[in-house]
């Protein structure tokens, strides 16, 4: 059952097509419109153009054209349906029809009893907390101001020292050693059997992108000669390099907020949740992996790195800048200012408003740049002070704005020794190869029109206008009635029957109502509906115009029409006939465009 109308172009008016194609490949803003790697074919260089202004996408190699929806349906594989609902869960729009006639998503069948073992092990470590040996790691939790609302929200708990109860209580539960084994957390026991190897310590449940735990991340809270934190080995639900800490809660409030905080352990979530800040993910270390780059995308939000103050953090920083630059997502710094305490330890001994102040405390990659190669690099000799600036360079070159980057160098000359017009020259240089190596991305498309007819373009011409006009598409009814061009034709008739049920012309609404069709070729269709968009047709919509293309239309389709009764006579003559029939068909045709060209001079 399709959606209300109503409800679809709801959808598409909440939707910026920029956003939504953003949330799943890198967009390069070129003039008035963006440019991408499409991803539908094997592309090298960006051939795919988003127009914010019309809400299209046409890629000029492949074809792919559409609107926001069409992009999430071609991309993801799924259904017109599920699509919108994407859609509308990526620009925060709700409403209680997008859950009307639901379809149920596939699931691997063969990872539900990892799901519900691991989701009965938690259960199992939450009471654990309540024994009277769970008490130990209730006062660990406790001592980190981790109150029973948060403890409840992340599902935290206690593995009990008797390992081998933890294996005995699943298989009670009717699970199997084998899936018990399938979940990361048995291993063998100093005796006979299979034991839990995170006896005695403080667990803290990590989930996926939908909210399902698959995997523990386990605190001792003994001193002793062991890893302070193990987490579980690599299975078939859990890959650390697809997770991130919080995602599933952060993903829901992130693209409201307008950020989402990166932090380094899930201690720095907790404080941040305990002083209001909802939005923010920890990477459980500090790499950054791929799969992490495309989440960090879908949540649509400025990304603010906070990794701790300590050279390894802030050298991850430095890292982390260069994978963020080059998938070219927006982000900030929380500026440390030579503090190597991390959140948890700021709210600990300084309370919730320093804390709050802390993480507002903002700055840009080229001040934080500075501020790192400044401490880590000793600048005594010309090298040293060499490879600052070198360093530094193609931070400069990408910063837009002026005021900024005239501070920046003013303070990279103090910094390095070197004279500011220096510095401004190794700018200016370098900005000069980046532009000429940016030649090859399209800033606007042209067809070779000299591959078209001239009719082909008069029709193309009309479709524009009718994309455009509604007195256009009354011009079309009135006096051109039918294109040759037979993709033309079906075209125009689908823009003459949505005017008849719209007030208004709107193409991301047309392209929308034309994917629900059964109008065939529908795909050729939208397609070329997305091209002839994107071109550079007459701006103006005038009677002269349309009355000169449709002059253009009449004599090219009549000549087709000729030339194909000229065909036809043709066949089954001898070569003298053919030679009789041609020359009246020229004798006609000359006739005819002396006639024509005398009425257009009078």
């Amino acid at each position: 059952m399709a959606f209300d109308k109503s409800l679809v172009e709801e959808v598409l008016h909440q939707a910026d097509v920029v956003e939504v194609i953003s949330s799943y490949i890198n967009v390069i803003k070129k003039g008035r419109n963006y440019v991408a790697i499409c991803p539908f074919h094997d592309d090298k260089n960006p051939s795919l153009m988003i127009s914010k202004e019309k809400q299209i996408f046409k890629c000029f190699v492949c074809g792919h054209g559409g609107t926001a929806i069409s992009f999430v349906q071609d991309y993801e594989k799924i259904a017109f349906g599920d699509a919108i609902r994407k859609v509308a869960n990526l620009v925060g729009f709700s409403d209680p029809r997008l859950m009307e006639n639901r379809r149920v998503v596939a699931v691997d069948e063969a990872l539900q009893p990892l799901y519900k073992c691991i989701n009965d092990l938690t259960l199992y470590y939450q009471y654990g907390l309540s024994t009277a040996e769970g008490k130990a790691g209730l006062d660990y939790l406790n001592s980190r101001n981790l109150d029973e609302p948060l403890r409840s929200k992340y599902q935290l708990g206690y593995a009990l020292q008797d390992g081998k109860g933890t294996i005995q209580y699943l298989t009670a539960k009717g699970h199997s050693l084998k899936t018990i084994e399938n979940i990361g957390i048995a291993g063998l026991g100093s005796f006979s059997g299979f034991s839990d190897r995170n006896a005695g310590r403080v667990m803290f449940p990590i989930a996926d992108a939908s909210g399902q735990v698959v995997g523990f991340s386990a605190r001792r809270i003994v001193d002793n000669d062991e890893a302070k934190y193990i987490n579980s080995p690599e299975t078939k639900i859990f890959h650390k390099a697809t997770l991130l800490y919080n995602y599933h809660n952060a993903l829901r409030t992130a693209r409201h907020d307008g950020y989402v905080y990166v932090l380094e352990g899930f201690m720095d979530v907790y404080a941040l949740s305990r002083v209001g800040i909802e939005s923010a993910v920890a990477l459980m270390g500090t790499n950054l992996s791929k799969e992490h780059i495309v989440m960090l995308r879908k949540m649509g939000a400025e990304i603010r790195l906070c990794l701790d103050g300590d050279n390894a953090g802030q050298s991850a920083m430095m890292k982390i800048f260069k994978q963020l630059d080059d998938e070219h997502l927006k982000y900030r710094i929380v500026s440390n200012q030579n503090d190597e305490r991390d959140p948890d330890e700021i709210l600990q001994e300084e309370g919730a408003d320093a804390l709050k102040k802390y993480m507002n405390n903002l700055i840009d990659r080229a001040e934080f740049a500075l501020n790192y190669y400044k401490q880590t690099n000793a600048l005594k000799t010309l090298e040293e002070r060499k490879k600052l600036v070198t360093d530094f360079i193609p931070l400069l070159v990408s910063t837009t704005n002026r005021l900024e980057l005239e501070d920046y160098i003013l303070n990279l000359a103090k910094s390095s020794g070197f004279s500011v017009e220096t510095i401004k020259d190794l700018v200016r240089e370098n900005q000069a190869k980046e532009d000429k190596g940016n030649d090859h991305v399209i800033a606007q498309f042209h067809p070779e029109r000299k591959t078209l007819r001239k009719f082909q373009l008069a029709e193309r011409e009309v479709l524009y206008q009718m994309l455009r006009n509604p007195a256009a598409v009354d011009f079309y009814q009135a006096k051109i009635e039918y294109f040759y061009d037979e993709l033309y034709r079906n075209i125009a008739n689908f823009i003459v029957e949505y005017k008849s049920k719209n007030e208004k012309i709107e193409i991301p609404t047309l392209l929308t109502e034309l994917a629900q069709s059964e109008v065939d070729p529908k795909g050729q269709m939208q397609n070329e509906i997305t091209t002839i968009s994107l071109e550079n047709f007459h701006p103006e919509c005038t009677d002269t115009l349309l009355e000169e293309c449709h002059q253009v239309i009449v004599e090219e389709r009549q000549d087709l029409y000729d030339k194909e009764v000229l065909e036809k006579s043709l066949v089954g003559k001898t070569d003298i006939e053919k030679a009789r029939i041609i020359a009246a068909y020229n004798k006609k045709k000359f006739k005819k465009d002396i006639t024509v060209n005398v009425a257009k001079n009078k």
